[in-house]
């Protein structure tokens, strides 16, 4: 089994849950959870055996599991004007300054500023959040999705017990390697017995059968014939 495991994930994904149960359960492995900018650069190039992506689809050279999907959320100046909208809707940001980029704090001090508003994910907000910069959920606007992604070459011996835990299996599932294992083991053993008893069972019943044959025999060659009249 291997000794280390490393995963990469971008800003605003929390993967402690999954993590903590992992380490739980692979006491002996080092696990390296690290953020990234570009979990998927990442996992090109070797830095991670399994990545946290969003927005990303599956690929040539690697699988990738769906896990959830969160709103976009328009970030602006805790004074703006469209902060006085009881909701939000795409056309409301028609002709509206915005800030580009990648979410980031410098990003965020734009937007604080007044420089513009900007898009991004609800966690990302959150993971970037300041005093003067609101997030409000646009009702019509995009989702942002939520994958586990790694590659479809050269595997790493521990995905299958990573996409478990996120998946919510339990130590005992038979889908666990080691589980499956002994299970199996078990089924074969449990039937092995059974079918023992099943035949010891047999031998017992035809035995008893005998024996009721052989005392009836007995019984029916010590009786006198009757004398006739």
């Amino acid at each position: 089994m291997a000794s280390r495991f490393t995963l990469a994930f971008p800003l605003g994904v929390t993967i402690g849950k999954w993590t903590r149960v992992f380490a739980e359960r692979q006491p002996d492995v080092e696990l390296v959870a690290a953020p990234s900018a570009d979990p998927l650069a990442a996992l090109a190039a070797g830095e991670a055996d399994m990545v946290f992506a969003r927005d990303a689809e599956a690929a040539d050279d690697r699988h990738l599991i769906p896990l959830y999907s969160e709103d976009v959320v328009v970030v602006m100046n805790h004074e703006h004007l469209l902060t006085l909208e009881e909701k939000l809707h795409l056309a409301d940001l028609d002709g509206v300054q915005r800030v580009e980029g990648e979410p980031s704090e410098a990003l965020m001090r734009e937007v604080a500023t007044g420089d513009g508003i900007a898009l991004m994910p609800a966690s990302v907000a959150k993971a970037l959040r300041r005093k003067d910069v609101e997030a409000i959920r646009l009702e019509d606007g995009p989702v942002s999705q939520v994958g586990l992604t790694w590659p479809r070459e050269g595997q790493h011996p521990l995905v299958d017990e990573f996409i478990g835990i996120v998946r919510g299996r339990t130590a005992h599932s038979s889908r666990n390697p080691e589980v499956a294992a002994t299970q199996s083991a078990q089924a074969t053993q449990d039937a092995k017995a059974a079918k023992a008893a099943k035949v010891a069972s047999t031998q017992s019943a035809r035995a008893a059968k005998q024996a009721r044959r052989a005392a009836a025999a007995k019984r029916s060659s010590g009786k006198r014939p009757r004398p006739k009249r």
